[in-house]
């Protein structure tokens, strides 16, 4: 039979077992959210690209069930198709390199052989024989530059060989 009128404070032994807890005897001021090992969910609040269906009187209450919303987020076919730096060229694309004697100086991805429209170039600085500057722009669908989206990186060297490089995301 269950017990009435006991508080959190009057239960002091191991005694007190589910069948002496009727639901909805326990609120939310009465559950442990701070004690390592005992610590309970009080509620559950839905963030950024997150659907909740809950049952109980509170949002995040009662039965609870989680889910990605289904806008907010990139399955990996959207990932695939953005043109960012991060990601390979989505487009199919006509690809140029330029040079200058030996030394690559340009590689300009384009939308098509027209060269219509760029999708990203790279850029090539020297130091003599090596390379000392890397600048990656990125294009729009328009074929402007994005905002954000361009890639300075600084080779450092010591004699011949790479001993740092300073990147900085512009």
């Amino acid at each position: 039979m269950p017990r009435t009128e006991i508080t959190g404070d009057q239960v002091r032994d191991a005694t007190l077992t589910g069948d002496d807890v009727q639901d909805g005897s326990i609120v939310r001021a009465d559950l442990n959210t701070t004690s390592t090992g005992k610590a309970v969910v009080r509620k559950i609040i839905a963030g950024t690209s997150i659907d909740i269906a809950y049952d109980g009187a509170d949002s995040g209450t009662g039965d609870v069930t989680i889910n990605l919303s289904s806008t907010g987020y990139l399955d990996s076919n959207d990932h695939r198709a953005l043109d960012q730096l991060v990601h390979v060229i989505a487009e199919t694309s006509y690809y140029e390199i330029i040079r200058s004697g030996i030394q690559i100086t340009k590689e300009i991805w384009w939308t098509d052989a027209g060269k219509t429209k760029k999708i990203r170039e790279i850029e090539y600085t020297y130091f003599g024989a090596f390379v000392s500057q890397i600048i990656t722009k990125q294009y729009d669908s328009n074929g402007n530059v994005i905002t954000g989206e361009t890639l300075t990186e600084i080779i450092t060297r010591s004699g011949s060989n790479i001993a740092s490089v300073a990147a900085v995301l512009s």
